[in-house]
């Protein structure tokens, strides 16, 4: 869970014996950071879980599973390109920032800097240089999930409806884990973002807080 104020991510805590998330940000660090934040934000746990279950059965019952799927598949496309690239770019300028310390190393050797200095020099650009070639390889090769895949990666959880009906938290953690569950809190509009994220996929929907109409869920 994080919050949507900052981005920093909420810390659980009791109040009043229930669980809650909250997010503490000192009145200088929001001077400082230019954001109109409250000291505490608060939200119960027992307000979120009941509708992000519902919303995730719905989800993933067979009726709409294939929709879910072919929405997994679609979303995962401009999400997984723009991680790609990101990560292309970074491995090719290392690779050049790299390239550029063993020139400018080969000129030190030939001023008459010392040779042993010099090596150990080389040694580490040699290293960095070749961890970024093996990102830019594995980048390269990537590609995005087939529904087929996306599919089987969904059933292997299980009949996600029944399991979240009969699980207790621990068991629920880890299905939250498996399909890459993220939470953005909203205190301003009382909402929560919901994202699943499992590897490269998105699906997003919201999950409003429990004091709202629990059957308002609606695309976002």
């Amino acid at each position: 869970m994080r919050c949507g104020i900052c981005q920093r991510r909420m810390q659980g805590s009791w109040n009043n014996g229930k669980p809650h998330y909250r997010c503490v940000y000192p009145d200088q660090y929001a001077l400082t950071n230019h954001i109109k934040h409250p000291r505490s934000v608060y939200v119960r746990e027992e307000l979120i879980i009941p509708h992000l279950d519902r919303w995730l059965a719905r989800a993933f019952t067979p009726p709409r599973l294939p929709a879910t799927i072919a929405a997994l598949t679609a979303a995962q496309d401009d999400e997984a390109d723009i991680g790609r690239d990101a990560e292309l770019d970074r491995a090719r300028r290392a690779i050049a920032d790299c390239d550029t310390k063993l020139e400018c190393y080969r000129l030190a050797l030939e001023a008459g800097t010392d040779p042993v200095i010099v090596a150990r020099w080389i040694a580490k650009a040699n290293t960095e240089r070749a961890a970024a070639q093996a990102r830019l390889r594995a980048s390269s090769h990537r590609q995005r999930m087939t529904e087929q895949e996306i599919y089987d990666m969904v059933t292997a959880v299980g009949d996600i409806v029944a399991v979240l009906t009969a699980a207790d938290p621990t068991d629920k953690a880890k299905i939250y884990t498996q399909l890459g569950l993220h939470l953005t809190y909203e205190p301003g509009a009382h909402r929560v973002i919901a994202e699943a994220k499992p590897h490269a996929i998105m699906y997003e929907r919201e999950c409003p807080r429990g004091d709202l109409n629990p059957h308002a869920l609606r695309g976002h």
